[in-house]
């Protein structure tokens, strides 16, 4: 049992870190922080789920072949609603994301910081 807890909680520390760090800039202020804050745990939580399901798939497929059984048998079908159930729940949480990133502010900038320079 501890084993699916440090999957996940790996994986949602490794999500949430990449979100922080590689994702643009929201407005600056109450709003666009927790937008911000909001964006980066759902994505965190998408990682998680994602490892969780990986290692759910494995250990399925480590129980079917132990008992002989081939992976395209009655096992594949098994096989591919657990990953139908990996995209759905994957997916949700990142459509979510998505959303609350996308009806966040932006960032105000300056019209002279959006005029390219002349080429020389």
């Amino acid at each position: 049992m501890l084993i699916p807890v440090l999957i996940f909680v790996g994986c949602m520390t490794a999500g949430v870190f990449v979100a922080a760090r590689w994702l643009p800039d929201l407005a600056a202020g109450s709003v666009g922080g927790l937008a911000f804050f909001t964006v980066c745990g759902l994505l965190g939580a998408a990682a998680g789920m994602l490892g969780l399901h990986i290692y759910s798939i494995i250990e399925a497929l480590g129980r079917f072949t132990s008992r002989g059984g081939g992976l395209f048998g009655g096992e594949g079908a098994i096989l591919a609603g657990q990953l139908q159930s990996l995209v759905f729940d994957v997916g949700s949480l990142l459509a979510l994301a998505g959303i609350v990133y996308l009806l966040a502010p932006a960032p105000e900038f300056d019209d002279a910081e959006l005029v390219p320079e002349p080429a020389a």
